[in-house]
């Protein structure tokens, strides 16, 4: 019955910030209500009418409960904004600084250095998806910390697709857009796998199965424009999917004789 009070209660709290507030005031209610279970418990009390009375206790503390969260939320969030605020207002300074001195006194030149801007900015999204990532976490919502990791992954493509692009096309002429978005595919394959592998306790077993495949895919996918650009192998390289197909089709065969095929 100890177990299903500790349900009860992470029930209870399962929407609440994971802040220091919360979780005194969520142990401290779990161990009132234990005391009220085994003091009715000891009155002569069934399990099932303890646990009841032990639930009520709830409703005496929700005023106090609701007041913590609403401060413990709030100081979060203020914490939150007040240093986005500080660190992005020192970012972008320090950036405007480093960007003026590198055309003025390195380069004498404006033409080309507004590449340090987008670089800057690129590099700024990649923390602000963190940051929006680990305030998130805070809520410990599952949806919301899968979206959040997947905005990181997403702020990563200006970071290793266009901003090497753009450097080698204005710096050094050398145009490598029809080649070079394979990196996008790359944090796909990243992403899949780091999704399946943080996730692999609260997913269907068919959710798991489709990671991989896609996963598996995209690799394949990536391996077959790497071989044919290199080797201009465009008519025999289509070959990687036949092999991938047979690859899949022999697991799933595994599997089923094994008994562990999804049903």
């Amino acid at each position: 019955m100890e177990k299903k009070l500790r349900k009860y209660i992470s029930r209870k709290f399962l929407f609440y910030p994971k802040t220091k507030e919360i979780i005194e005031v969520r142990e401290e209610l779990y161990s009132i209500m234990l005391d009220k279970y085994n003091d009715c418990l000891l009155s002569g009390m069934s399990a099932e009418e303890s646990y009841e009375k032990a639930i009520e206790m709830m409703v005496d503390y929700k005023e106090a409960v609701r007041e913590v969260e609403t401060g413990s939320s709030l100081s979060a969030l203020k914490r939150n904004i007040i240093s986005t605020a500080a660190i992005s207002s020192f970012y972008f300074v320090m950036l405007t600084l480093i960007y003026l001195f590198v055309s003025m006194v390195i380069m004498k030149s404006f033409e080309k250095t507004w590449l340090i801007t987008v670089g800057g900015a690129f590099l700024y999204f990649v923390y602000f998806a963190i940051n929006g990532y680990l305030y998130a976490k805070l809520f410990n919502l599952k949806v919301l910390t899968r979206c959040g990791i997947g905005a990181i992954y997403l702020s990563l493509i200006p970071v290793f697709y266009v901003l090497p692009s753009l450097y080698l096309y204005v710096i050094q002429s050398k145009d490598v857009w029809n080649r070079s978005w394979i990196s996008i595919l790359i944090i796909i394959i990243v992403y899949i796998l780091n999704d399946y592998k943080a996730n692999l306790k609260h997913i269907s077993k068919l959710e798991k199965v489709l990671h991989l495949i896609v996963a598996g895919f995209i690799f394949t996918t990536v391996l077959y424009l790497i071989i044919s650009i290199r080797f201009n192998l465009w008519g025999i390289a289509w070959m990687l999917y036949v092999a991938y197909l047979a690859i899949v089709s022999f697991v799933f065969y595994i599997r089923e004789k094994m008994g562990k095929f999804i049903n």
